[in-house]
């Protein structure tokens, strides 16, 4: 049997995704990835900070640099946040200021902490009041009382928490105080984005609501930049048991408004058994340069097998699946009854992303990687693309058929993975395998049409910056 490199496989998916979806292309400064695990997103609970922290875990991660879709280390808004920190702006270079900057951000080394310091207290302050108030609020729950608003909780049962606060706050008036003197024109200018996109009264306050952040319900608080929403995890839950949920707040996203249409519409196709779009390829579809997703010539990509079983709890347990897509017997087609992209972009914290055409080669000696292919603030997510309801259909060789159902049947319990989907009763997350369908006159396997009532994340449009 021929050898085939399975993640040729992937980049033919990706290739006939990319086609149906963007006819006429992408557009300068975009690049696509398509998602290695299609993971489910909950765009529409009942209650808003679910959807609301979907839409987060889409917006604020920042694709790695690669054609398979992986967040890189740390979100938009805190890459950001980092930037407005290392803005060059000039002014009196006169040391005493500088030093005195510096123990203000950094501390003295003695019994003066820095702003860096105080601020890392605060975040862990935060956190341990979240945990006691998130073991307070699941015990109450067992005999059927109630607890106030974390807001007002936290006041009196953790007053830590204002202390840190109003120890921040002192802070950052400090450094501030100290850069106007320091710093020339445009540091206003630059304060205030930091002000608007920082932890008091800005994106990343996660306990007042303003005009530049949202609120989400999750089980435990998501600091901005976390990796937790990757790919892969399940949906956050909406089941009774987000009774012990901590209700807070992230930076502000918007998502596209024509989402909520669409999805009725998918509603009404999946009540009609009909099919919006299909991904095709098989033996004869041409290799794929991805180039063509925008990708320079340097990314590569990290695929899984294409086919593939777990018989663990982790991927690291995935045995590859032989098939042999250069056979003229062998296709793959994946059918949704709706896929599309939608448009995602930052809260007015952003500014449009101003500053970073402004100041992106204005920054300090030592400043962090952020333009460059892998940096921090290499590119922003502006369009997902989501699937509705997936069915599945592979054809292949009287043999590799034969191997693949024997294999496929053989263990109860083991996972089997077909491209960025898994099945089976070890944890896949799409579907039992009660929906694989194996027909023998025609060598080939149908798995769907997988009914679902929320949307799976296949890939991710992002835009240089």
């Amino acid at each position: 049997m021929a050898n085939v490199d399975q993640s040729v496989m992937w980049a033919r998916l990706m290739q006939s995704m990319q086609a149906e979806l963007f006819p006429n292309g992408l557009g300068a400064g975009t690049m696509f990835s398509a998602a290695s695990v299609a993971r489910s997103i909950n765009l529409n609970a009942t209650d808003a900070g679910v959807t609301n922290y979907g839409i987060y875990s889409l917006g604020d991660i920042i694709p790695a640099n690669s054609p398979d879709y992986n967040p890189a280390p740390s979100g938009l808004a805190a890459s950001y946040m980092q930037f407005l920190a290392w803005i060059d702006l000039g002014g009196d270079t006169n040391p005493n200021l500088q030093s005195q900057l510096n123990i203000a951000l950094a501390g003295d080394g003695g019994a003066n902490p820095g702003l860096i310091a105080i601020q890392a207290g605060y975040n862990n302050t935060y956190n341990a009041a979240a945990k006691a108030y998130t073991d307070q609020k699941a015990a109450a729950a067992t005999v059927g009382d109630t607890v106030a608003p974390f807001k007002s909780w936290v006041l009196t049962n953790y007053p830590s928490l204002a202390t840190a606060q109003s120890q921040l706050a002192g802070a950052q008036s400090k450094v501030d105080q100290l850069s106007n003197q320091l710093y020339g024109p445009g540091y206003q200018q630059v304060q205030l984005a930091r002000q608007i996109t920082g932890i008091n009264g800005g994106a990343q306050d996660p306990m007042q609501q303003n005009n530049y952040n949202m609120q989400i319900t999750s089980a435990t608080y998501i600091p901005p930049g976390s990796t937790a929403a990757v790919i892969g995890q399940a949906a956050p839950s909406t089941t009774a048991s987000t009774v012990t949920n901590v209700s807070s707040y992230v930076p502000l996203y918007q998502f596209d408004t024509a989402y909520a249409a669409t999805y009725t519409q998918w509603q009404a196709a999946s009540v009609a058994g009909t099919i919006g779009q299909t991904f095709h390829f098989d033996s004869s579809s041409q290799d794929y340069d991805y180039q063509a997703s925008g990708w320079n010539a340097s990314a590569k990509a990290s695929w899984s097998d294409f086919f593939r079983t777990v018989s663990g709890s982790t991927s690291s347990s995935a045995t590859a699946v032989s098939v042999d897509a250069s056979s003229s017997a062998f296709s793959f087609d994946v059918s949704f009854v709706g896929a599309k992209a939608f448009g995602i972009n930052p809260g007015p914290w952003w500014q449009n992303g101003s500053l970073v055409s402004t100041y992106r080669d204005k920054l300090k000696p030592g400043a962090p990687d952020f333009f460059s292919d892998a940096g921090a603030l290499a590119r922003r997510a502006s369009q997902v693309v989501l699937g509705f309801e997936p069915t599945i259909t592979i054809k292949m060789s009287a043999q590799d058929y034969s191997r693949v159902k024997s294999s496929w049947q053989t263990q109860a319990a083991l996972t089997i993975g077909v491209g960025p989907f898994s099945f089976g009763a070890s944890g896949g997350a799409n579907s039992s395998k009660d929906q694989i369908h194996y027909d023998d006159a025609s060598s080939s396997i149908r798995i769907g049409p997988i009914k679902s009532t929320m949307p799976v994340l296949l890939g991710v449009v992002s835009s240089r910056l």
